[in-house]
């Protein structure tokens, strides 16, 4: 009735896009997120603020598929034009920053992740406080790029930091446990297993539960936490203990039943 170009059918269209996303089905969404982007090129304009979230939206889909260049590529268009535009420390451009953190994290690039998710952190307590949500999320992904270079320390504040936002703030989320399991990987990496053992145990049985309601390029989080425990095991002399958890991570990564229900950057929308 209103036409493939009019605003209200895009919107649609990204909506479903963006239900695709959340389920974990990346082909359809990077079809739809591409379609939206080429035609609010050509209708909105190139640095339309809609356009540019296209952008960051088919960027964040191509770095869950492995397609790092194409990745990069939209992600360092709209930075430059989030930048000049909006200024380097509104949502958006932060938002750009965080999702550049993501990728380099998933492609094992962690210095640069930890230079992208450093800069992110840093204009976000400026610009919303140590107190917001985005904030936070940053600081977690900052925490495990150091985590990912044996830099436990500098991981450890972090994820305190995290934990007891979650656990004030959104106390019964997936979220507060992934906190919990990345302040226990970082205790281990320090050889304070005793503390790390608990909060290890805790945040990856917190996840399993709520399985079902972590978005599908989250769930990578959920083995992360599970390997942690195997690695806890391991290097503190437990290896009946690391066998035991081997063995049920191997049952549990089977594919899930029917009924059966990855660090947060925020998800372009």
């Amino acid at each position: 009735m209103l036409g493939p170009e009019h605003p209200i059918t895009l919107n649609s269209m990204n909506n479903l896009a963006n239900v695709y996303f959340d389920e974990g089905k990346y082909a359809q969404a990077e079809a739809l997120y591409s379609q939206t982007l080429e035609i609010r090129r050509r209708v909105l304009g190139p640095e339309h603020p809609i356009t540019v979230n296209s952008m960051n939206s088919l960027a964040f889909v191509y770095s869950d598929e492995g397609k790092y260049a194409q990745a990069e590529a939209l992600y360092s268009q709209a930075l430059e034009i989030r930048r000049r535009i909006l200024g380097p420390e509104h949502p958006d451009t932060l938002d750009t920053l965080s999702g550049f953190a993501y990728m380099y994290q998933r492609q094992g690039k962690y210095p640069q992740a930890e230079m992208k998710a450093a800069q992110a952190l840093a204009g976000q307590r400026h610009a919303l406080g140590s107190d917001h949500q985005d904030t936070i999320a940053s600081a977690a992904y900052l925490a495990l790029a150091y985590q990912s270079q044996g830099k436990f320390a500098e991981s450890e504040a972090l994820a305190r930091e995290a934990l007891e936002f979650d656990r004030k703030k959104q106390p019964d989320n997936w979220q507060r446990f992934r906190a919990e399991s990345l302040l226990g990987a970082s205790l281990a990496g320090q050889k304070k297993y005793a503390e790390a053992e608990s909060l290890l145990l805790s945040g990856y049985q917190g996840m399993l539960q709520r399985e079902a309601t972590i978005p599908a390029y989250e769930r990578v989080e959920l083995e992360r936490a599970g390997k942690s425990i195997v690695q806890l095991y391991q290097h503190w002399g437990k290896l009946h203990k690391a066998a035991e958890w081997r063995g049920k991570l191997q049952v549990s990564q089977t594919p899930p039943a029917a009924n059966s229900g990855g660090f947060s950057v925020r998800v372009p929308r």
